[in-house]
């Protein structure tokens, strides 16, 4: 029995409280209907789970099937005019380096960006319409094997006798400016950022963390330095050292290369290898970039390069594969999704600007 201020025997009633914005959250849902919101959601996966179930086995099949459908998906990059221009003047074709560079395998069968810019590289080299190529470039940098690889490509495509620009408008840095070293010629945009010629290999231990949790990492290897680098453990001077001399070699092939490319002396890009970027102005006066300006200027130092006037300007896309459209679909039927049945739940807000 308890006391309470209407008598003996009864509860006191209770503290009324703010329901806070979880309780806002479920009451709009129940009041929604927990129906009508998880109606088109489950639908949408038991139709995706008996699709699957049907044609999951099949999957290469119907990608032959829609390339049949779609001559030229994913059989390669297919020419996008960009800007019109003369007839019988000839083609710049615009290749993008965006982002960071990544990327495994080769230019020939390979994923991710190298993969990509190899095969528009190559399309360009061997298509008789482009007769100068511009590299747009906008990367941090990235892989050291994939930027090596694309410099590669890039000095295939000048051996071919058409003149490669590389310009930036934003950064060239790094692995970005790495295989741009091997264009024609370099031309930054006003408020670009050029440079960071250096390499970079990252480590790190959790020996301390791994002690103060009392966890210890135990592994059984065949030689004495097959786990260098391990994150469990501290580095030894001996394996700093090697590692040290793995960076150095990069370095020193990385210098090599655009001191090559640019016809500058090895001692003086050694100079300005100690990671740090440039503006373009900077750039200028030690050599790194040829040319201040905008895209329409290197379009038109290009046509300078080629002897042409008026050329007409292409891009390459690839077309989209199954696996695209497939993507392409979840991704605006989840979208979709949110905004239609989740739209629901969301609760008034309690404070707006």
């Amino acid at each position: 029995m308890e006391a309470g201020e209407n008598g003996p025997g009864t509860r006191p009633p209770p503290i009324p409280h703010s329901p806070g914005y979880g309780g806002i959250f479920l009451r709009s849902f129940l009041t929604a209907g927990c129906a009508t919101v998880l109606a088109p959601f489950l639908l949408f996966l038991a139709l995706a789970i008996i699709v699957w179930l049907a044609i999951g086995s099949r999957v290469d099949e119907a990608s032959r099937a829609w390339s049949e459908f779609y001559p030229g998906a994913g059989n390669g990059p297919r020419r996008v005019v960009l800007r019109e221009g003369e007839d019988k003047a000839g083609d710049i074709a615009v290749i993008r380096i965006q982002g960071e560079i990544t990327g495994g395998g080769s230019p020939l069968d390979g994923d991710g960006l190298l993969a990509e810019a190899s095969e528009q590289l190559r399309a360009a080299a061997g298509d008789a319409r482009v007769k100068a190529v511009l590299l747009q470039i906008d990367s941090p940098g990235g892989g050291l094997a994939a930027s090596d690889q694309l410099h590669h490509e890039v000095e295939k495509l000048g051996r071919t006798g058409k003149p490669v620009v590389a310009w930036a408008g934003g950064v060239m840095a790094s692995g970005g400016y790495y295989l741009a070293a091997a264009a024609s010629g370099i031309m930054a945009g006003p408020t670009a950022v050029v440079g960071s010629i250096g390499v970079v290999m990252n480590h790190f231990q959790a020996a301390g963390l791994l002690r103060w949790l009392g966890i210890r990492a135990d592994p059984i290897i065949s030689g004495p330095r097959k786990d260098i680098g391990s994150p469990f453990r501290e580095m030894t001077r001996e394996e700093r050292e090697i590692l040290q001399a793995r960076v150095d070699d990069s370095h020193r092939r990385f210098v090599a290369l655009v001191a090559k490319g640019r016809k500058l002396p090895p001692e003086k890009v050694e100079e300005l290898a100690g990671g740090d970027v440039f503006s373009a102005e900077e750039a200028r006066e030690n050599g790194l970039v040829d040319r201040i300006g905008y895209v329409d200027d290197a379009l038109e130092w290009l046509e300078e390069l080629s002897g042409g006037r008026g050329m007409r300007v292409i891009g390459y896309r690839r077309p989209p594969s199954l696996y695209d459209l497939v993507g392409e679909i979840g991704e605006a039927g989840a979208a979709a999704f949110w905004k239609g049945s989740l739209a629901e739940l969301e609760p008034a807000p309690l404070m707006g600007f």
